[in-house]
C-alpha cells in the first residue's frame, strides 16, 4: 500500500513501489537485485546485463571508490574488491551539492538520492564515487554531467517522471482538487527506467539477467495467463481482462512478481459496486455451495449466497 525503500526513505531508493495506480500504458520490468561475482571470487568491477526480448542493457558495477586530489588534480581511487554489490539508484550518479550554503543547494533532478554530484564543491577528496556506471560512459569528475543508471524503480520526484505528474496550481485547487490535474499523464505511473518499459506483455516474453545471482545467467519466460476480472454492480456485471503491467525480478532469490491490473469507472454511488471476482468463476445454476472451507459454505458469487440464505429462511430476505 506504500512504497518500500531499501532503508531510510530520505536516503535510499525504492525497492518496491506501491500497487496503487490507475493504469500503466506499458509494462514495467524492474530488477531488485545485486551484482554477484562468479564463483564467489572478489572482483573490483563487474559487468551486469539485463536483456528483455532481445533488448540489452549493460552496466558496470564497481567496488567502493572515492574522489582524490593530488597537486590540485582530481582523480578516483582504486576500487575495493567485492563479491556482491547492490544495484540501487542511491549508488548511482546523483545527489545534491550544498557547498554554497542552504539557500543555494543544487540537485541532480534525475536522481536526488545518488552520489558523486558536486558541480560547485571545491574540496572533494574522500567523497564517494558512484558504484554503478553505464557501459562506455565512465565517471571521472564530480562536475558531470552523467546519466543516473540502474535497473530499479525511478523515484516519484525524479525527472523525467515528475514532469508527467501535471500542474498543481491555483486553477487546479479551485476547479479540480482533489482530482488529478487535466494535464496528468498516466505514464507517470510507470516506475521503470524508460529503457525498461515495453508494450504490454501477453506472455511468452523472455528476460535474462547476467551476473546477478550465484548462477551466472538467470532466464525467465513470462507465463501466458488470461485473468478476467468481474466487477459486480447492483444492476449489471462489467468484465475486464486484466493487463500484465509490472514485472519485478529478483534473480538472486530465484523469484519474480507479476502484477495484472484492471479497472472500471465507479458509479455516482460507489456502494453500487458489490464485489469484485478475479479469475474464471465456477459455473453454478443453483444456490447450493460449490464447496466448504473451515466448515463454512463457499459460493460462486454473492447472488448464490443470498439465494441460499433465502432458501434456508423459507424465502424471507
Amino acid at each position: 500500500t506504500v512504497d518500500e525503500h531499501y532503508g531510510d526513505p530520505a536516503t535510499t531508493s525504492v525497492r518496491y513501489e506501491c500497487d496503487f495506480a490507475l493504469e500503466k500504458p506499458c509494462t514495467d520490468v524492474i530488477v531488485v537485485g545485486k551484482a554477484v561475482a562468479p564463483n564467489g571470487q572478489r572482483v573490483k568491477k563487474l559487468a551486469v546485463r539485463l536483456e528483455v526480448q532481445g533488448r540489452g542493457k549493460d552496466l558496470i558495477v564497481y567496488g567502493e571508490r572515492h574522489f582524490t586530489t593530488t597537486l590540485g588534480m582530481e582523480s578516483i581511487s582504486d576500487p575495493i574488491a567485492f563479491t556482491e554489490m547492490p544495484i540501487t539508484f542511491d549508488r548511482a550518479w546523483g545527489g545534491q551539492d550544498d557547498s554554497r550554503g542552504p539557500d543555494r543547494v543544487v540537485v541532480e533532478p534525475r536522481n536526488l538520492l545518488g552520489v558523486g554530484f558536486h558541480p560547485h564543491r571545491r574540496r572533494i577528496a574522500g567523497l564517494p564515487v558512484p558504484n554503478i556506471e553505464s557501459l562506455g560512459r565512465a565517471i571521472s569528475s564530480p562536475r558531470g554531467p552523467y546519466e543516473p543508471v540502474g535497473f530499479g524503480c525511478i523515484g516519484r520526484t525524479a525527472q523525467p517522471r515528475l514532469a508527467l505528474a501535471g500542474t498543481y496550481d491555483e486553477r487546479w485547487r479551485d476547479e479540480r482538487a482533489p482530482y488529478l490535474p487535466a494535464d496528468f499523464d498516466t505514464h507517470y505511473f510507470q516506475c521503470a527506467p524508460l529503457d525498461q518499459q515495453f508494450p504490454h506483455f501477453r506472455g511468452g516474453e523472455n528476460i535474462c539477467c547476467v551476473h546477478m545471482a550465484e548462477q551466472t545467467v538467470v532466464n525467465y519466460v513470462i507465463p501466458r495467463l488470461d485473468v478476467p476480472v468481474r466487477f459486480r454492480f447492483r444492476d449489471a456485471d462489467v468484465v475486464r481482462t486484466a493487463v500484465l503491467d509490472t514485472i519485478t525480478v529478483e534473480p538472486h532469490l530465484s523469484r519474480t512478481m507479476l502484477v495484472w491490473r484492471a479497472s472500471v469507472p465507479l458509479r455516482k454511488k460507489w456502494v453500487a459496486l458489490q464485489e469484485v471476482l478475479v479469475g474464471n468463476q465456477p459455473t453454478c445454476t443453483t444456490n447450493k455451495p460449490i464447496g466448504y472451507r473451515h466448515d463454512k459454505p463457499v459460493f460462486a458469487g454473492l447472488a448464490e449466497a443470498i439465494g441460499w440464505l433465502r432458501e434456508r429462511r423459507g424465502g424471507r430476505s
